[in-house]
C-alpha cells in the first residue's frame, strides 16, 4: 500500500515538471539553441544545439570537448587584433570537416572561459550542424561540437 502511494506521487511530480517544461518551451522556443556562459545571465549568438564532443562517426565537430558555454564579444571586427584572421579559422576548420557536403560558415569570435575563441558553425543543408573552436592565437583547433548524425 505504501509502495503504491510512492510511485504515485513520483508520477504526479513527473508529470507535473513535463508539464512545467512544456510550457517554458512553447512560450520561448528560441532559447533551447542558445548557449549560456556559466559565468554571465547573457546568452550567446551561438547557433548550434550540439553537443561538446568530437562529432561522432562522420561528425564535424574537431577534435576534444567543447568547454563549457560561450559569451559573444560582439562578433569583433576583422581578427581583433589577432594572429588568425576569421578567414583563415574558416579554412583551417574546413580541413576538421568529416560530414559529406558540410561547409564551414563564417566565424564569430566569442570568448569562452573568459579566452577568446573563433567559432566557426558547419552548415549543411542550410542548417547549423555543429562548430570548430578555433584559437586566434595559435590557429589550433581546440574542441567543438554536434555533427553526430540524428
Amino acid at each position: 500500500m505504501i509502495d503504491s502511494k510512492i510511485i504515485i506521487s513520483v508520477a504526479i511530480v513527473l508529470i507535473i515538471g513535463a508539464i512545467a517544461a512544456g510550457y517554458q518551451i512553447s512560450n520561448n522556443p528560441e532559447i533551447l539553441w542558445q548557449v549560456t556562459n556559466p559565468d554571465s545571465t547573457t546568452p550567446s549568438s551561438s547557433g548550434s544545439g550540439g553537443a561538446s564532443g568530437t562529432g561522432g562517426a562522420g561528425g564535424a565537430g574537431g577534435a576534444g570537448g567543447g568547454a563549457g558555454g560561450s559569451s559573444s564579444l560582439d562578433n569583433i571586427g576583422g581578427n581583433g587584433g589577432y594572429s588568425v584572421s576569421p578567414s583563415e579559422a574558416q579554412s583551417i576548420a574546413k580541413g576538421y570537416i568529416k560530414e559529406e557536403g558540410a561547409t564551414a560558415g563564417t566565424p564569430r569570435l566569442v570568448s569562452i572561459g573568459g579566452e577568446p575563441v573563433y567559432v566557426v558553425p558547419i552548415e549543411k543543408d542550410g542548417k547549423i550542424i555543429g562548430e570548430i573552436h578555433i584559437d586566434p592565437v595559435t590557429g589550433k583547433n581546440i574542441g567543438g561540437g554536434g555533427g553526430a548524425p540524428p
